[in-house]
């Protein structure tokens, strides 16, 4: 183990002094170790920092080597501390391979030219593989109008793989930048990456295989989002999203991804952002969230953006524990064209999405999404799915209809109608409703009880002017009780669509009869809807 303290190397880890120089020696020195009597082979030893205040007014360049790593002393929050006067970065770790660093806290100083890079990774000609940060505090500075506007980084990261942040904590204005090219225009940021010791790789390619564990990142103000990730391939993520102040700016998004974005574990708890994830065009592919959303300082944005994407296997576990953050704002969300005949571009397929606590499904997912589903699943409070252009219910609606005597229509399914109601000359379209159910009547403690299997269809068009044909209603009984058909029988039941407020409701209306007068009536079953609209689908309320 090398000391920085220890001579020839003299840092001081007074907070006063310029360690700069004293760092450098001792970081080059242990790149250039080898083994005895052998001066091809090269060894690595630990680089250790005791306890104390290391000002530095240039970044470190610990780049280009493999198998170098930094310790501070004790644990991970005030004990060895990195006072960064740099201008840019203070560690910079591009090329290098199996390196890192642990037990350090990071400040910005306000001497001189603020650091506004905790810590650089990337890919070089020479290698950039296999590093980490292991508990690391990251303090930036409020530094908006660096990097191209993403203000203070506290961790960047370019292409390099294999890469842990396990344990750490980071305040900055974007904690976290990942991305699978230094040139990050795609963002619409326009900022490229440079070390100041070595060329980046030049391109695009892959970024992938994180692990980010037991970690909280933390935006200042809100100008970005926590994690910015760019071309992402597995990485997985387990902590905390938050902002240490929220005053300025208008970002809500906690979560950005740019470019296609695959194999991401998101495990979360998210607070203050209003925006889980949004998602700048390209595929979103076999990815799982699985996230608790809380204190929203804007309750009303849409949660998840997927405009303009493609969505293939998402697994989504959302929780709002927040009653007042339950409603008025869309969990998947896809922006309407601004032409209204036209229908979204991205489509959502073979994915699962669980949500108990929105107000109703007319908040799961927009309709212009719905409409481009196929083979999704649905987990809320009234679960749904859409197979084969089918929306069907997952679970049995049980309602009354009256009693023996005094039968109503009983509602068994709403549905958000699908028209377009800008669009004055393409709102044409149809509902087929499939009504697979039981009629009941009578009671187990009664003198008597029938049930009637039936399966019926409903078929309404819709001309281009919006206006309903009378619906065509066909009944099939499929069986009866005959128990005592004097006291109780059910001959038929009569299956309807009504629209009000632009809600289609489907009613059942039972025929009974017998003396079994005030014999409380059931319908039990489920619906399954089919349409065909130019830009939307019905949403299953």
């Amino acid at each position: 183990m090398i000391n920085v303290k220890d001579a020839p190397f003299g840092a001081t880890g007074d907070g006063s002094t310029d360690d700069r120089a004293a760092i450098q020696r001792a970081v080059d020195f242990a790149k250039n170790l080898t083994l005895p009597n052998n001066a091809a082979v090269r060894y690595r030893v630990t680089i250790y920092f005791p306890a104390g205040f290391y000002y530095i007014s240039g970044p470190i360049n610990i780049t280009n080597t493999n198998g170098l790593y930094l310790v501070g002393d004790g644990g991970v929050y005030l004990n060895t501390i990195i006072i960064g006067s740099t201008g840019g970065v203070i560690f910079d770790f591009s090329g290098s391979s199996l390196s890192g660093c642990e037990n350090f806290t990071f400040i910005t100083s306000t001497r001189n030219s603020p650091s506004t890079i905790g810590a650089l990774f990337a890919l070089t000609t020479n290698g950039g593989l296999n590093c980490g940060i292991r508990k690391c505090y990251f303090e930036m500075a409020d530094t908006p109008t660096a990097n191209g506007t993403f203000g203070s980084i506290g961790i960047l990261n370019v292409r390099s793989e294999e890469f842990f942040i396990h344990e750490c904590l980071v305040r900055a204005n974007t904690p976290l930048l990942m991305s699978y090219t230094a040139v990050l225009n795609p963002s619409g940021i326009n900022f490229t990456v440079t070390s100041p010791f070595q060329v980046l790789a030049a391109g695009d390619g892959s970024m992938g295989v994180t692990s980010i564990n037991g970690t909280s990142l933390q935006t200042l103000e809100k100008r970005r989002p926590a994690m910015v990730l760019l071309g992402t391939n597995s990485l997985s993520f387990q902590g905390y999203l938050g902002r240490l102040s929220a005053n300025t700016g208008t970002n809500e998004s906690a979560i950005l991804c740019v470019g296609y974005t695959t194999n991401l574990k998101v495990h979360a708890t998210i607070e203050s952002f209003s925006q889980i994830l949004k998602v700048l065009s390209s595929g979103f592919e076999g990815n799982e969230l699985n996230i608790v959303s809380a204190n929203a300082s804007a309750p009303t944005t849409n949660l998840i953006d997927f405009t303009g994407c493609t969505v293939k296997g998402l697994k989504l576990k959302v929780s709002l524990p927040v009653i007042a953050e339950r409603s008025n704002r869309v969990l998947l969300f896809y922006q309407a064209e601004s032409n209204p005949n036209q229908q979204s571009a991205g489509f959502l397929k073979n994915s699962e999405i669980t949500c108990y606590d929105m107000a109703g499904n007319q908040f799961i997912i927009s309709p212009n999404m719905l409409k481009k589903c196929e083979n999704v699943i649905f987990n809320t409070e009234r679960p749904f799915e859409k197979r084969g252009g089918r929306i069907r219910q997952l679970s049995n609606n049980n309602v009354s209809a009256g009693n023996n005597g005094s039968i109503v229509p009983a509602s068994i399914f709403r549905f958000q109608q699908a028209d377009v109601v800008s669009s004055t000359n393409s709102r044409g379209g149809y509902y087929r409703v499939w009504v697979d159910g039981v009629i009941r009547a009578g009671s187990y403690g009664s003198g008597g009880s029938a049930v009637m299997s039936f399966q019926a269809q409903v078929i309404i068009n819709q001309n281009f002017s919006g206006i309903f044909d009378i619906p065509a209603s066909t009944v099939i009984t499929v069986g009866k009780s005959a128990t005592n058909a004097a006291y109780l029988d059910i001959s038929g039941v009569s299956i309807n669509v009504a629209f009000n407020n632009r809600i289609g409701t489907v009613t059942a209306t039972p025929r009974v009869s017998g003396q079994g007068q005030g014999e409380i009536v059931y319908y039990d079953g489920t619906v399954e809807l089919q349409s065909d609209y130019l830009v939307n689908d019905p949403i299953p309320l």
